[in-house]
Formats: C-alpha cells, structure tokens, sequence
C-alpha cells in the first residue's frame, strides 16, 4: 500500500501545487517564473514536470511539492503534509498527529474561537456595536468576530467541560494563574471584549485582540493574547490568510495598522490588505509579504507622528529590496473610517499610492515654504530613504529629482548619500551566510541517518553515511545533530519514513542525494568566499597568495561541476 506522500503526488502535479501561488509560464517541457523567495527581475525559477520538482537557479532553492509549501508558507513538513493531504483529498489516518505536540493548542483555539462566536450572537448590544462601525454581518461572520463575557471563568469552564487541561489552556494565553492565594487557580484573560481572531497563514486561529465593550471604560481598550507556542506577533499578520492570493493576484499589498482598518478595507474590496496589530513591521513581516509581492502600499498620517511610525517599516522594507509606496488618510481619520463614509474613497487612495521617496517630498514640500528648513528637512528625512534603496536605477531617479528640488549638484547628493551609507552598513565583505535551504536539506539528513538506526543498518550503509558527513562536514555525526536547532528526533524521521516510504534501497538512494546537495551548498558558499579572498590577493598585488586562491577555487568549481552532473 502507498503511503500519503506517494498518494498526494499522484494525485496533485509540482504544476498544480506552484501555479497555485505564482503566475508561471511554460518553457519547452518545464515551466518558468518569478522566483517568489528572493528578489529577481528575469525569471529564474522553473518547474519540471517530469521530476515532480522546482528549481532556482537564482537563489539554488529547490525540492518536490512538499519543500515549496514548506518554503512558501513558512511551516515544518507535518504541517506542510497535512496542508496538500486536505488539497489532494487524501486521508492521513494517524500521520500527522502523533507528530505534532501543538495540534491539542490548534484545536482549543478554535474551540475558543466558536465559543466566541456563539456568545456575540446573544449580545445584540454588541452586534449593534459592530454594524454601526459599518461592519456587514456576512463581514463578522468571516472574520470569525466573537464576545466575551464579562465574567472571570466563562472561558475556563468550557473548556475544562471539553476536557482540556489548564495547563494547556494556560500555553494558548487565554487564563491568567492568580497570584492571590484562593482555591481556583485560574481566571480568564478576556472579559467583557469583543474577540477578534488573529489566524496564522493556514487560517488556524492561534491568539485573541480583545475590544473592551460596555463594564469599566476604564480599562485598558484593547487586550491580546501573550506570545505563546503558537503565537509569535513579531511574525503574523492580521488577515494575511485572507489576503495572500489576493496580493500575489494584485502584484502588492496595503498595509494598515488594526483590525478595524483591515476588516473594512476587506470589505470595500481591497483584499490584498494586512494589518500590523499593534507591533511594528518586522523582518519576519517582510519575508511573509515578500512570498506573494514585491511592493507594499503603506497607510499613515502625513504629520510628524506618521512620518516616526513609518520610518522603520519603510527602512526595513527597502533594505529587503521592496518597493514601498505610500498613501495618506484625510482629515486624521483612519481606513476604518473612509470605508464605512463611501468605500470608493478608500480604493482610490489605495490605486493612488506614491513612492515612498515621492510622497515625503510631497508632504515636506506642501508644509514648508522656507528654502533652507525645507532642505533641511529634505536631507534628513529623506536622504535616508534613498540611501536604503537597493536599486541603482531607482536611486539614481531620486538623486537627479531631489538635486532638482534643492538646487545642488547630483554629486552632492550621491556624496551625502554615501555618507549616510557608510555609517549604517558594516565595512568590508558580507560574508556568505548558511541558508534556511541548508538547514532543511541538514534536518533531513539527520531524520534518514535516525532511521537507518532504527533499520537496524548498523553495517556498512549507515558507516559509509557518517564518514561522508565527516567529509563533508569536518565533523562526526553525533557533532553534526548537536549544531542543528529545533531538531525533533521523531519529526525528522516521521518525514524521512514518510519520503522514503520506509523502502530501504529508497531511503539509501534518497539520503545520497540529500548529501550530494548538502556538499554542493557548501561548496557554493566556500567558492563565494575565495572569490572574496582572490579579489583581496589581488589588491594587494599578493602573487603567491591569489595563485594559491585561484587553484583552490577551480578544484572547488571542478567539484561542484561532479556534482551538477551527477546521476
């Protein structure tokens, strides 16, 4: 009998699985596009059909449907299996649950969640509340809109009727211990609160935004859910589960600051829209974001307060090489209210978006008359926005218009630049850095060299493996587990017996190339680093050395070659 993974790929093509996020277009026998995982104008990214697999020949990304949806969607392979199970109509049975010790966490969240949801509808008040915010009950609806009581176990209780321990609702954030020394141990964290679900990007709800309703004003007007085993704010967005297709669809994505804001914005038709929640936009958002587009519509107040809370999410947006666009809401309102006044209003400001670096010449320019302040003002604030702008082309657009604009010399311009650079980008070269695709490509290593162990394959097969990680690696196996972070000994082999459909000459075959891969990752990042130390021998007119160097990166090329070309 075929195991899941062989059932999900006969019955769901490499074809089906990526065209579902990206626009591809066919190249002969195989399939090109865009490369979603890192920044490229010509397409590099291809799909073999034949193969079942996608390649990068950009970034040297690649694998079979299970890699990409783990790359994509950012998930381990359990959750990645269970993500095409659903989509190919397969079955799973027990795989996947004795594997996963976060699953009991899901399923209390949206229990929670349909708790939640079934208390707003006794709470007409609360509905009320809601529809003159201008929200349409189809909206509450789909973004799951609950309440909750103003009472100190509602929550508590119903999921102890369900049979879940404290300890395990207490993980999910959602009962506080008391500190006071009483027979009840627990209370509930939300009370008397309108309950936004905030879902991770397969749409599990995994925290709470609580708007305080009706009670005591006095408290605090929004309450969320503690970082926990499934929430990590510094890596979610509020309905990007909504909005992803939608982004890639639009080729960009508005970004707005509450729910509220992202709810209506949703609602008036601009689905491709995300909120941050109350955190700044991380690194983490970024990578999210730069899975399905590269260029993001920010929403802030032009006065001086808007132009401080944009100015990390915009420096961090353009360090990762997006375009960054901006709008301003009128009037000191926010998208919530637009939306809810005439929704056309909303959408036209959204289709409007400036360049980032347009749209602060523009406010600066509209508030100040004076020449001089308005130099001033130009050089530090915006001069540093051009100097994080990885594309050439852009930048240069920007130097020849803001010279324009203060009456000085391009050169002048690009010397301040450079300047302002220097001071923010470390000197000397970035050295090669070890890839998530390696540590993945590690990870399963390791899950293939377990299950030899568990086979039994104590002879020949599994020694000649380690000695080759010794190769390989300059290090012996037991060293090489130790280096690997998060690493769950029964996860790594639930996917390499999963893969390899515990058929030993499959699982042997199929760990050979995982190493082939591993040798040819690191081969690649050594060969960047002797171009590196070739081109210093070569400033210092060092002979010796830079021959040394140079014979080094042939025999590391002439490897690598090996390697590419292997059967």
């Amino acid at each position: 009998m075929s195991t899941p993974a062989e059932q999900i790929k006969d019955r769901l093509s490499i074809v089906d699985v990526v065209s579902a996020y990206l626009k591809i277009e066919k190249a002969g026998i195989n399939y090109k596009a865009r490369c979603p995982f890192h920044n490229e104008k010509t397409a590099s990214f291809f799909v073999s059909p034949t193969r079942g697999s996608f390649h990068c020949f950009g970034c040297n990304k690649g694998g079979d449907i299970f890699s990409f949806i783990e790359e994509i969607e950012g998930i381990n392979f359990s959750e990645a299996l269970k993500i095409l199970a659903e989509r190919a109509g397969v079955n799973l049975h027990e795989y996947g649950k004795v594997f996963d010790p976060k699953i009991i966490l899901y399923k209390i969240m949206e229990d929670t969640t349909e708790f939640f949801e079934q208390n707003l509808v006794k709470h007409k008040d609360a509905v009320k509340y809601l529809q003159d915010r201008g929200l349409a009950n189809e909206t509450i609806k789909d973004f799951r809109i609950g309440f909750a009581d103003d009472a100190w176990q509602n929550v508590l209780n119903y999921l102890r009727a369900k049979k879940y321990k404290d300890e395990d609702i207490e993980r999910v954030g959602l009962i506080i211990k008391s500190e006071k020394n009483t027979t009840e141990k627990y209370y509930d964290r939300f009370r008397g609160r309108i309950m936004f679900p905030i879902s991770d990007a397969q749409g599990r709800p995994v925290a709470f935004s609580g708007r305080v309703f009706g009670g005591d004003e006095k408290n605090a007007k929004y309450v969320n859910s503690p970082e926990t085993a499934l929430y990590d704010k510094s890596g979610i967005l509020y309905g990007y589960d909504k909005a992803k297709r939608e982004i890639m669809k639009q080729g960009f994505c508005v970004v707005v600051e509450g729910q509220m804001d992202l709810i209506m914005s949703h609602q008036a038709g601009v689905r491709n829209s995300v909120a941050v929640s109350g955190t700044a936009l991380t690194d983490k958002h970024i990578d999210l974001l730069k899975r399905f587009t590269e260029t993001i519509v920010l929403s802030f107040d032009a006065d001086e307060a808007g132009f401080a809370a944009s100015q990390r999410a915009v420096k961090t947006a353009l360090l990762a090489g997006m375009d960054v666009k901006a709008i301003t809401i009128p009037e000191g309102k926010d998208p919530a209210d637009l939306v809810k006044k005439d929704p056309k209003v909303w959408v036209d400001l959204v289709n409007d978006g400036k360049h980032i670096v347009d749209f602060y010449l523009g406010v600066l320019s509209s508030k100040i008359t004076d020449p001089r302040i308005l130099i001033k003002e130009i050089s530090k604030k915006v001069l540093p926005v051009v100097a994080d702008i990885k594309n050439k082309i852009d930048q240069a657009h920007f130097i020849k218009k803001i010279a324009g604009i203060v009456g000085v010399g391009e050169e002048s311009i690009r010397e301040e630049i450079g300047r302002m650079y220097s001071k923010t980008v470390p000197q000397g070269d970035i050295l090669p850095q070890k890839l998530p695709q390696e540590d993945r490509i590690r990870h399963r290593i390791a899950g293939f060299m377990f299950l030899l162990k568990e086979k039994k394959e104590e002879g020949d097969s599994i020694n000649l493996f380690k000695d080759r990680i010794k190769e390989i690696c300059d290090k012996d196996f037991e060293n090489f587990v130790k280096e690997l972070s998060n690493l769950s000994r029964e996860e790594a082999i639930f996917e390499a017996e999963v893969l390899s459909s515990g058929n030993k000459n499959k699982l042997i075959a199929t760990l050979s190339e995982l190493l082939d891969s591993l040798e040819k990752n690191i081969l690649d990042n050594k060969l960047k680093f002797l171009l590196i130390e070739l081109k210093r021998f070569e400033e210092k007119k060092d002979e010796v050395g830079a021959r040394k160097t140079l014979t080094e990166c042939q025999n590391v090329t002439n490897r690598i070659n090996q390697l590419k070309n292997k059967k």
